[in-house]
């Protein structure tokens, strides 16, 4: 038999990765034509950006359930539909109430992405699926590294919009005609059930270690998220740079993301994983506290290229992977748990900015001051996650 070949659906799900990423922080990119079109003020914005999360929350509970019913192909286009209908929504409302409401679409693009993407490769590629998910990454990171120099050129986002929602469409056709992978059908062996609960070693417990992981998954997405958000307020509004010179600290904090999705890939085969997400947590901690107690154009790039190396560029999915080897026998079901913390933090991150944030320079600090707090916190939950790992008999 011919070997099928998978490519062509490999790059339906990168090139709608690269979009999301533009579309992810489109609403920040263009945060002050979008205000003033939307008759909205920067809080205002904000709670928009939490309806991301909120279409989330609600989509993510079943969008896992449809994936397995009706296959990746089909939820791929649920996701590459409800892309356009955000693009063309929020660049076109003319109120924050439809901007809202476009806003929700872009959250189901996200659960329903996610859980056609990750298994659709998965299923293409068995042997080779933690290098095929690290290209999502990558593709979501070139992309909001180049978008802040194409807003510089063009700060129409009706434009952006529209030239965005085409590369959608044909992504649409690539996705028809590409041929996908039957869905892998994977179920735990009894016998390996059976050891796990033989085992005189100590077992993680899901309500208190897979608690904590869970938790990790929230406050390192929280830690990434609010800054490729935020960060242009804070050039802008901190720094008083113009709003197209503030944006480059996201192109910044995207290009040292790029390059951890493949540093990172390595390390992790070489240094324990927990061991791993401290240090980057706390070098991510000290990047954000530099720019919060030594404000300035130096402090603010480097904070950007830390963030950007340290808690965006794969460490997230170094959680994942620790919450699936602690409880393998329960892979899907916990899986559908981490990935719900980022609904969470797409809801909730900007929903606390709306409160604090203001156009000036104290309150995009208290911002950047939560972020760090959070990040802390990451540092601890790991640390306590270490300590008590050890006694329990799992690689890594």
């Amino acid at each position: 038999m011919k070997k099928q070949n998978y490519v062509g659906a490999a790059a339906s799900v990168y090139l709608n990765y690269a979009v999301v990423g533009a579309a992810t922080i489109f609403i920040s990119q263009y945060r002050d034509i979008l205000a003033k079109a939307w008759n909205a003020s920067g809080a205002m914005v904000s709670l928009v950006m939490a309806m991301v999360g909120l279409g989330r929350i609600i989509t993510i509970l079943f969008a896992g359930a449809i994936s397995d019913k009706i296959g990746r192909r089909k939820t791929l286009l649920i996701a590459l539909v409800c892309d356009i209908v955000f693009l063309l929504g929020a660049a076109y409302a003319n109120n924050i109430w439809i901007a809202g409401c476009a806003a929700l679409f872009f959250g189901a693009t996200n659960s329903f992405g996610d859980t056609a993407g990750y298994p659709a490769l998965a299923d293409a590629f068995p042997d080779k699926t933690a290098t095929m998910n690290s290209f999502v990454k990558a593709a979501m990171q070139i992309m909001q590294m180049l978008f802040p120099f194409w807003v510089k050129l063009i700060r129409n986002p009706q434009i952006t919009a529209i030239v965005l929602s085409i590369v959608l469409i044909l992504d649409i056709f690539i996705t028809l005609k590409a041929a996908y992978a039957p869905q892998a059908v994977k179920s735990v062996e009894k016998n390996q059930e059976k050891d796990v609960t033989e085992s005189d070693k100590p077992q993680p417990k899901l309500a208190i270690d897979g608690a904590m992981i869970i938790t990790l998954g929230f406050t390192l997405c929280f830690t990434f998220y609010i800054f490729s958000l935020y960060a242009p307020y804070y050039g802008q509004y901190v720094l008083n740079q113009s709003a197209d010179t503030a944006n480059q600290l996201v192109s910044w904090y995207s290009i040292a993301s790029l390059i951890s999705v493949f540093i990172t890939s390595v390390l992790v085969t070489k240094i324990k994983r927990l061991t791993l997400i401290i240090v980057y947590q706390i070098i991510s901690a000290i990047g954000l506290l530099l720019m919060v107690l030594a404000p300035s154009e130096v402090t603010g790039a480097i904070g950007a290229l830390l963030v950007g190396f340290f808690a965006a560029g794969g460490v997230w999915q170094v959680g994942l992977s620790i919450l699936t080897s602690y409880f393998p026998q329960n892979h899907g079901k916990i899986t559908s748990y981490y990935s719900f913390a980022p609904a969470v933090v797409y809801f909730v991150a900007p929903l606390v900015a709306a409160f604090v944030l203001k156009a000036n320079s104290t309150s995009t600090l208290v911002v950047f001051w939560i972020t760090a707090i959070v990040t802390i916190i990451s540092v601890v939950l790991a640390v306590i996650l270490a300590q008590r790992g050890r006694k329990f008999d799992i690689k890594g």
